[in-house]
C-alpha cells in the first residue's frame, strides 16, 4: 500500500543532511510513496526535489522553534489530500524535539526520528547561550525520543550511544553517500615538490578547521597548500573572520585558502594529496567518503559519530585526538616522509565505502518504511 512520507529538515542547505535526504528520495520507489518536504526558509535542492516530490513546504519563519505552530496543519493538509498512511521523518535533535512536542496523537502519524549527528554535539558548547540551549535539548532528547515509533542513527557507534542515553531501541542506517563508485586508478606522486591538503565542510567551530590550520603551521615540510571549501550556515555561525585572523597571525596567507562553497568539488579532490577532517563531532561525513572515493588518503579526528566506521576503525586511515593539532602535525609529517603507509590504508578504506552506496541505503530505509 502506498504511503505518505514527510521529511522535516529545518536547514535544507547544500550540506550533508540535505544532500542525504535528496539522495534517499531520489532512490525510493515512487510507486510506493508520496514524498513531502518541510524546511525552514529556502530549500537548496528544490529544483531537483520538485521532480520527485509531491510538495515542498518552505516555512517563512526566522527560527526553527516557530515550526511548532505549522507542523500539525501541514500534516492535516497532506492527509486531507489522500487517506494514505503517513510517516513523519524528522532529522536532527532540535527538529526531533520540536516534532515530538508538536505533533498531535489524534493525527495518527507514525514518527521516525533520525539523529544525523552525535550526541556529543550537545555536550560541547561555544558560549553560555549555546550551553543553555544544548542542555535543554539534551534533556528533552532523553525524555522524548523513546516516545517515537522509531529512532535511527547514522552509524553503529552513535546508535549505541543514543540507545544507552535514551534507554530506547535505536537502529542504524548509513546515509546514502556513494553515488558512483570511482573505479579509476590514480597515479600517486613518488616525492612531494608541493603537497596539497584538502578539507571540505561548513565553516563552523565544531568542524575544527582551526585545528588543521594550527597543525599545518607546525609541519616541517613548508611547501604545501591547504584548500578549505565551505561556508557557515549563517552570519552567527560563520567562522570565516576568526579563521582569516588565525591565518594572518600564523603568516599563512600564501599557503591557506578559504575558497567558500563550491557546487562542484570533483577537481579539488582529484588534485588533493591528503584529506583532513578535524571535527569535534560528526554525524556521518560524506566529504570523507568522497575523498576516499577519489583516492585521497585521509587523516581524521577520532570524534564521536561515524568517522571510525568510515575509516574501518583506523585500518582505512589515520586517527588523531580531537583538538590535538600537535598530534595532527606529526601525522602529516609522517605521511609526507612515508606516504606508502597511509596509501595502503586507503585500499582498505575504498573497499569499506562500498557499503555506503546510496541504493543500499535506500533499500534499508524502504524496509523500515514497510515494517513500521
Amino acid at each position: 500500500m502506498k504511503k505518505n512520507l514527510i521529511f522535516f529538515l529545518p536547514n535544507f542547505n547544500h550540506g550533508g543532511s540535505g544532500n542525504s535526504i535528496y539522495k534517499l528520495c531520489k532512490n525510493l520507489n515512487k510507486k510506493n510513496y508520496s514524498i513531502f518536504i518541510i524546511c525552514v526558509g529556502k530549500c537548496f535542492y528544490k529544483n531537483k526535489l520538485n521532480k520527485i516530490c509531491s510538495q515542498i513546504f518552505e516555512l517563512n519563519i526566522k527560527r526553527t522553534v516557530f515550526s511548532f505552530f505549522y507542523l500539525n496543519n501541514i500534516i492535516k493538509r497532506i492527509q486531507s489530500q489522500s487517506q494514505l498512511e503517513t510517516i513523519f521523518i524528522s532529522n536532527h535533535h532540535y527538529a526531533n524535539v520540536i516534532s515530538m512536542l508538536s505533533i498531535k496523537k489524534s493525527l495518527k502519524v507514525k514518527t521516525i526520528l533520525i539523529e544525523r549527528t552525535s550526541l556529543d554535539q550537545l555536550k560541547r558548547a561555544y558560549g553560555f547561550k549555546d550551553f543553555l540551549r544544548k542542555k535543554i535539548i539534551l534533556y528533552l532528547v532523553k525524555i522524548l525520543y523513546k516516545k517515537a515509533n522509531l529512532v535511527l542513527a547514522n552509524s553503529i557507534r552513535e546508535s549505541k550511544d543514543l540507545a544507552k542515553y535514551c534507554r530506547t531501541k535505536v537502529l542504524h542506517i548509513y546515509p546514502p553517500s556513494v553515488t558512483h563508485y570511482n573505479k579509476s586508478v590514480r597515479k600517486f606522486k613518488k616525492n612531494f615538490n608541493e603537497i596539497i591538503i584538502l578539507n571540505v565542510g561548513s565553516l563552523i567551530k565544531e568542524k575544527g578547521i582551526d585545528t588543521i590550520i594550527k597543525a599545518v603551521a607546525k609541519i616541517k615540510f613548508k611547501k604545501f597548500k591547504l584548500i578549505i571549501l565551505g561556508k557557515g550556515y549563517d552570519k552567527k555561525q560563520d567562522e570565516k573572520k576568526n579563521l582569516d585572523t588565525l591565518i594572518d597571525n600564523l603568516d599563512l596567507k600564501k599557503k591557506v585558502f578559504l575558497l567558500g562553497h563550491k557546487k562542484i568539488t570533483k577537481n579539488y579532490y582529484k588534485q588533493a594529496d591528503l584529506y583532513i577532517n578535524a571535527s569535534h563531532c560528526e554525524g556521518f561525513s560524506t566529504s570523507i567518503v568522497d575523498a576516499i572515493n577519489y583516492h585521497v588518503p585521509a587523516i581524521c579526528s577520532d570524534c564521536k559519530g561515524g568517522t571510525r566506521e568510515i575509516l574501518a576503525n583506523g585500518r582505512g586511515g589515520d586517527l588523531f585526538p580531537v583538538d590535538d593539532f600537535v598530534a595532527l602535525s606529526k601525522k602529516i609529517d609522517k605521511f609526507i616522509l612515508n606516504p606508502k603507509s597511509l596509501r595502503k590504508k586507503l585500499i582498505i578504506a575504498r573497499k569499506n565505502i562500498l557499503k555506503f552506496k546510496e541504493k543500499i541505503s535506500a533499500k534499508n530505509y524502504e524496509k523500515i518504511f514497510k515494517k513500521i
